[in-house]
């Protein structure tokens, strides 16, 4: 199972690249969040670190923070992620 879960993180890391390398999709297929103090668990992209994360529990954000919200479910298989980063709703 171990080698799973890094194949599954690997494809996250990828994703985060292409979302870097992409920021037009980035913006048109994925929902900003622009004032939250507090992150929702799901998964979201960082553009300033150009990853996608998986967050399990509320978290703090960084002042100036530049993240989007692809999933609220942390849990979601990695292809719904890529489905929804690369092609929006």
């Amino acid at each position: 199972m171990n080698g799973a879960r890094e194949m599954m993180e690997q494809e996250l890391m990828d994703l985060g690249v292409w979302l870097s390398d992409h920021p037009r999709e980035a913006r048109k297929n994925l929902k900003p969040i622009r004032s939250a103090k507090v992150l929702e668990p799901g998964v979201y992209f960082n553009r300033g670190t150009g990853m996608v994360e998986r967050l399990f529990s509320s978290q703090h954000v960084a002042l100036g923070h530049q993240m989007f919200r692809i999933n609220r479910d942390p849990a979601a298989p990695v292809q719904e992620i890529q489905r929804k980063a690369l092609e929006g709703k």
